[in-house]
């Protein structure tokens, strides 16, 4: 099974974000693998690579799943994201005027 199977596991199961660390040492023990500082960082690689998980600020991961269903904190390419969008619906709303 890949590690970010097992974080997707483990994330799902939680059904609220973990700190990376915490879910680091979970991925590698359900693995069966030691904490090698190059397995570490292949695994936190592959997490920031995959779309199904979203960082949540305080070094915290989940998954992007929740972000679509309100729960959780937006992250900040999605607030920025709507903010520059209403910004724009704004400056539209006052050209028409």
């Amino acid at each position: 099974m890949r590690a970010t199977d097992v974080a997707f596991d483990i994330l799902k199961a939680k059904g609220q974000p973990i700190e990376v660390h915490d879910l680091l040492d979970e991925i590698l023990d359900r693995l069966g693998q030691d904490r090698e500082p190059r397995r570490v960082s292949q695994i936190y690689t592959e997490l920031n690579m995959d779309i199904r998980f979203q960082y949540r600020g305080n070094t915290e991961w989940g998954l992007k799943e929740w972000a679509s269903h309100g729960s959780g904190k937006a992250s900040m390419r999605e607030r920025v994201t709507q903010e520059s969008d209403e910004g724009e619906e704004s400056e539209n709303e006052d050209s028409w005027q």
